[in-house]
């Protein structure tokens, strides 16, 4: 078995990133008094994500984002919120929220460390991203954690894995793999970097893009079967 580098993504790929959205909005919006159900929380999710994946692109900072998207969502409502208030509090129940691992997915990262380097990348602000790693209460089984802000980068920027092979190798670039749920940010980042890519899609939602991964997963184990 080659030794590979497998740069995982956090939210959605080791943890149910949904579910702890889920927690936090709701908890926020109970905050400002709005009474919200699940098609609300829908709405948000796609607020939240067309605003980061204009940051993606460079059309929005991430000061702007991290505010905009609760202005945006709330003016739906017909409300005026301080969007850096709201995104403060939003953030702090992400943080807070419960972990929630995918199936087979502590076992299978436990199992691959014994022959490769396993690293998490991730997109967000760094104080929540290391909260909730953390919580997450890996031990020693991740080599080393990479969070966008950290690097001044963000997945897909090629800068943003530029930086993570200097820091653990540049020679593990060509024996590298991202694996992440994000077209957008996961594959296209793997494609910039020049590494394998492989797509998470334990939704098994349909690729709408012209952004091809080199091979699919729908749960974390199968990776075991391309890494032998």
């Amino acid at each position: 078995m080659n030794s590979k580098s497998l740069l995982i993504d956090f939210d959605d790929t080791i943890v149910d990133f949904h579910d702890a959205e889920s927690h936090a909005f709701f908890k926020m919006t109970e905050r400002y008094k709005l009474i919200a159900n699940h098609d609300d929380l829908k709405t948000f999710m796609k607020v939240n994500q067309a605003h980061w994946e204009a940051f993606q692109i460079n059309k929005l900072t991430k000061e702007e984002v991290l505010s905009k998207r609760f202005e945006v969502y709330f003016d739906l409502h017909e409300m005026t919120v301080d969007g850096k208030e709201a995104d403060h509090i939003f953030r702090d129940e992400l943080a807070k929220a419960p972990i929630k691992f995918f199936p087979d997915t502590v076992e299978t990262l436990k199992y691959l460390k014994q022959n490769h380097d396993l690293y998490i990348v991730t997109n967000g602000v760094l104080e929540t991203q290391e909260r909730r790693i953390e919580k997450a209460q890996f031990g020693q089984l991740f080599k080393g954690v990479f969070v966008s802000e950290q690097t001044g980068y963000q997945k897909p920027m090629p800068e943003f894995f530029d930086y993570v092979f200097k820091e653990i190798g540049e020679d593990k670039r060509d024996n590298a793999i991202i694996v992440g749920d994000s077209m957008t940010s996961d594959i296209l980042g793997g494609k910039n970097a020049q590494i394998d890519t492989c797509w998470f899609n334990p939704r098994n939602k349909i690729n709408e893009t012209d952004i091809k991964p080199d091979f699919t997963i729908t749960s974390l184990n199968e990776l075991l079967i391309y890494m032998e």
